[in-house]
Order: C-alpha cells, then structure tokens, then sequence
C-alpha cells in the first residue's frame, strides 16, 4: 500500500481522540501511516504509538519549509485540523492527494474535499475523525487504552488536574475540597505553569497527602503518573483525555463544552455536568458570570463518581 501521512491536530486533547481513530486504521488496513505532529507532541507520540513520527516544524520559516519538504514521499495527506494553514501546508507539500473539511476559505487546496457538515458538536468528534480518514466509526467506550511504563513514585495516587486552557468557563472551583472525601488517599496535582496558583491552594487542602508537580512535568512524565494513577479526576482538558488515552479510570467535570462532543476514550469513564439552561454555551467566561453550570457540581458528586471506578 502507498505510504500515507496524517496532519495531527493542535490541542492535545483532539490530537488524541485524533490518535485513537489513525491507531484503529491502522490496524484495520494494516497501512503504511506517518504522523505529522506539533514539535511539543513528539515525544508523548514516540511514546504512545509506534507509527513514525515527524514533528511539523511551524515557528521559523527554515523549519516549516524543511517540514514540507519532507513530504514529498507520500502520496496522500489527511489533514485533521481545519484551519487554512494546515491545508497550504499540505498544498505545498505537493502530496497529490489531501483529503481534510472543507471549510475557512481552503476547498481550492484539497483533492478530496468533504462538506463543512461532517463537523458537528452533536456527535462525538472522532466521528469527524473517522469520516475524514476513512474507517468505520466505533464507539469511544469500545477504547481499551494504550499501555506504558508507570510512575512507581506516585502509583495508586489520585491525581487531580484544575487547570484549562480554555477558560474560567471549563474551571471546576472546588478541587480544593475534595482531599477531604478521600482521607487515606495520596494525591498529585499536574497542569502547567498557569495553574501553579491553583495548584498550590489546593495542595494547602492536606499538605501532607498532596504533591503539586503543576509546571514541573513534561508531557510523557505526565502519562507516566497518570498511567498508575487510581483514578484522575479533571476539567475538561487534554490531561482528562491522556487519561482516557491510556485507560486510567477518570471523572470528567465539564462546564461550557460538551461531553457529547468530547467525552474522553474508554469505558472506565463518569462525567459530571452541572444543572445550567444554557449549557453547553461554549464561551470563555460565563455571559452572566455566575458560572453555575460548574458550581453546581458538588464535591461530593465527583467523590461520588470517582469512588464508583476507582483502582485498588
């Protein structure tokens, strides 16, 4: 079969929920696929798939030319994000063949071209995912997780992430209370530089129980906590969805998005949502700003929740 390449997403989350589909094709039609990946993805990448990695080099214009060049060999390019620069990228890179979404002003740059319809936050995005590349779409309950090396340091620990880069509308304010429901638990905070302050009011909670790693970890020492974690316990960010990547058990609390869209892989899996009219509303700060559809999600319903799949 022809060598074909794959344009990975940007944000960690998608690009996972990306993997999982490009892993089942894979399997599948037992073909010959490279991953093209944002810099800072490469090593998790290396580190969850086997499928050849090239990092997409896009902040100096050496880098970026030399990424396209390295295409030339391939007869075939599904591009997954859906901005017009990842469809020039493709286009310049000659691929005669780019299959992506046709949407932001780039039809004229694909060969294979499918509606904006096949976008929809109704259904679950590796639906998309799949369309796009080819393979029949399977539940992301039927995901049964991928297996690394775990963190002998921090195994059995329950680890909690408050952070989110999209905004004060995806940020649960009461991880800071949950030390209290679990008393003979361990815990380990992770995130990154932003939520340091976060992190450090809710390691104040049981200062003896709680490791705050948040900005100190890449992202491979990350999974590797996450893969002997008993369970995970996070807003909806791409930390949720390395859980569900590798199959550790996880409580996902959302607040503006949609666990529709993007509920995290696997079967081991509780989502919690908090009473709001207008919910799922998809903004960055509340339009009202009382941010009920996450404080009213208890303490004790995420307990609750995380109790019910949590590893011995």
């Amino acid at each position: 079969m022809p060598p074909i390449a794959v344009l990975m997403p940007n944000w960690i989350g998608d690009f996972l929920l990306a993997l999982s589909v490009v892993e089942r094709k894979k399997s599948a039609e037992n073909c010959d696929i490279s991953l093209i990946v944002p810099v800072r993805f490469a090593g998790l990448t290396t580190l969850l798939s086997d499928l050849p990695v090239i990092p997409y080099r896009r902040k100096s214009r050496s880098g970026y030319f030399a990424s396209v060049r390295s295409m030339r060999s391939f007869l075939k390019l599904f591009i997954l994000p859906h901005s017009f620069s990842s469809a020039l990228f493709g286009f310049l890179s000659a691929i005669p063949v780019r299959r992506g979404v046709s949407m932001e002003l780039r039809g004229w740059m694909l060969t294979e071209r499918l509606p904006a319809s096949a976008t929809s936050r109704t259904r679950h995005l590796t639906y998309e995912y799949s369309e796009v590349l080819e393979v029949p779409f399977a539940d992301p309950v039927e995901w049964r997780g991928a297996t690394i090396e775990q963190s002998i340091g921090h195994a059995g620990a329950v680890v909690l992430c408050p952070g989110a880069t999209y905004g004060p509308a995806k940020q649960w304010p009461y991880f800071d209370r949950l030390a209290a429901l679990f008393p003979d638990k361990m815990f380990v905070i992770l995130g990154d530089s932003s939520d340091k302050n976060s992190a450090q009011r809710i390691a104040v909670s049981a200062p003896q129980r709680c490791t705050n790693l948040a900005g100190t970890t890449s992202l491979e020492q990350a999974a590797s906590i996450i893969a002997g974690a008993s369970v995970l316990i996070s807003n909806d960010s791409g930390l949720l969805h390395l859980a569900g990547f590798l199959g550790t058990p996880c409580v996902g609390i959302y607040g503006s998005t949609s666990s529709v869209w993007t509920r995290p892989l696997g079967q081991e899996v509780r989502i919690a949502i908090g009473s709001c009219p207008r919910s799922p509303c998809y903004e960055r700060t509340c339009p009202r700003d009382d941010y009920i559809c996450l404080r009213n999600v208890t303490p004790e319903t995420i307990a609750a929740r995380a109790q019910e799949i949590m590893r011995q």
